[in-house]
């Protein structure tokens, strides 16, 4: 996938400013191009297992970063901006839940 593709998809999803994103569309939506640029494996309909060696949070993350050193530059600037707007997306909706809830356990 192109950088052009990539970027007239978000915005044909989302809109030109980004106005249509909720918890669900950004997450499908990253699920969807990640599913697109680097398939699950299958065994005819089946999902294979893939064993994780990683240990924590901190090696899965030092494994995307390296992969992406090894993506060409369009493919690695979709994985990033993939990772940067759902991790934004999720704490933004985190604050927000925290902010909508302040106060409802006497927590002012």
């Amino acid at each position: 996938m192109t950088w052009a593709e990539f970027r007239r998809r978000v915005l044909q999803t989302f809109g030109p400013g980004l106005e249509r994103t909720n918890y669900g569309s950004v997450h499908t939506f990253c699920a969807q191009i990640r599913e697109e640029l680097s398939p699950t494996p299958k065994l005819g309909e089946a999902f294979l297992i893939v064993d994780e060696p990683a240990s924590g949070y901190d090696e899965v993350m030092r494994g995307f970063f390296e992969s992406v050193l090894n993506q060409d530059s369009d493919e690695a600037a979709i994985s990033l901006w993939l990772h940067a707007f759902e991790t934004w997306y999720a704490e933004a909706e985190r604050s927000g839940d925290e902010e909508r809830f302040r106060g409802l356990m006497g927590d002012d």
